[in-house]
């Protein structure tokens, strides 16, 4: 039994070993930190010198120096809770996939799919009467019907993604 909870603890410590070193040597920690504790200390101060919750909550609700202080605190423990975690990994990939994602549905979009094309084309191409557009012989396709497979398909992905999250909400 004292060897599992000996290993269990060697574990938890391994864990939290990383933001305890960052905690004692980041400067920037500890300044937020302090500055958060002073702000508290600056609140609690008139809170406590009040009869009872009521009279404090009332205090919190009408007072703009006792919320913009309560405010502050907030402000720089959310700050030491960032610089203990470290740097927030950025959302490049997933803003790429949206914003491909709008863009095929602006192209291939069954009822507004074909003005847009035709509209993008033109802007690309220019109203030159060089050598128009039209003159290029295109293979002729089905736009719609690859258009509602594309729009079918993006339906499945959809759902079987929301219901995939509230699987994993529902676990959580």
């Amino acid at each position: 039994m004292a060897k599992k909870q000996a290993a269990k603890l060697a574990d938890t410590l391994d864990s939290v070993r990383p933001y305890l070193e960052r905690a004692l040597t980041d400067d920037d920690f500890r300044r937020d930190l302090k500055d958060a504790l002073q702000a508290a200390r600056e609140l609690y101060g008139p809170i406590s010198k009040q009869n009872g919750v009521a009279e404090s909550a009332r205090m919190l609700a009408t007072d703009k120096k006792a919320q913009e202080q309560l405010r502050r605190a907030i402000d720089d423990l959310s700050s030491a809770k960032d610089t203990l975690r470290g740097k927030k990994k950025g959302h490049k990939g997933r803003n790429m996939v949206l914003l491909a994602g709008v863009i095929a549905g602006a192209l291939y979009n069954p009822w507004t799919g074909a003005q847009t094309r035709e509209k993008l084309l033109d802007l690309i191409a220019g109203d030159d009467d060089l050598q128009p557009l039209e003159t290029f012989d295109a293979p002729a396709t089905d736009f719609g019907a690859k258009a509602e497979s594309t729009v079918g398909a993006t339906a499945d992905a959809a759902s079987d993604a929301a219901s995939t999250a509230k699987k994993k909400k529902a676990d959580d």
